[in-house]
């Protein structure tokens, strides 16, 4: 718990930096290789717990000049392989479920097309969003969230 916190509070410390230096000018089509092999190494960060795929890219992203909308954009398409691979490893075990009864056909499409809509139109809220604003509502969110955490963990509230 203490991980997931300290990691909550340092990526928005990072986002709140990032913002603070201002906005690059950067467009997401000038990315070479070694910016892009640079924002890969951030998404590798969201191994550690706490961190945020999305919110590290981003951050890498911001730190390499990045328009905002532009590295949030960038972030959500180095996403597809990594959710793409993940859906691909637990597809033996979905259809498992399916041809045992445990999942219908029926439940799974339906499943699949409300995240797919849904995932779409969280995304394309996200970006003009940020077209418009800044990071600072994730800054405060994940502030007050790693806040609770170590709160709540120092009193023993939850393990």
């Amino acid at each position: 718990l203490l991980l997931i916190a300290d990691m909550l509070i340092v990526v928005a410390v990072g986002l709140a930096w990032a913002e603070r230096r201002g906005e690059g000018p950067r467009r997401m089509e000038e990315l070479t290789l070694v910016p892009v092999l640079i924002i890969g190494c951030f998404q590798a960060l969201a191994l550690i717990p706490g961190s945020s795929r999305s919110g590290t890219t981003i951050l890498g992203g911001l730190l390499l000049g990045l328009r905002r909308a532009d590295a949030a954009r960038f972030s959500f398409l180095l996403g597809i392989p990594a959710i793409l691979g993940a859906g691909l490893l637990e597809l033996p075990k979905v259809l498992a479920g399916v041809r045992h009864g445990e999942l219908s056909v029926t439940a799974l499409l339906l499943g699949l097309l409300t995240a797919a809509v849904v995932g779409y139109a969280s995304i394309a809220f996200l970006l003009r969003y940020l077209q418009r604003h800044s990071t600072l509502l994730f800054v405060v969110y994940r502030l007050a969230l790693g806040a609770a955490v170590l709160a709540l963990a120092g009193a023993g509230w939850i393990r």
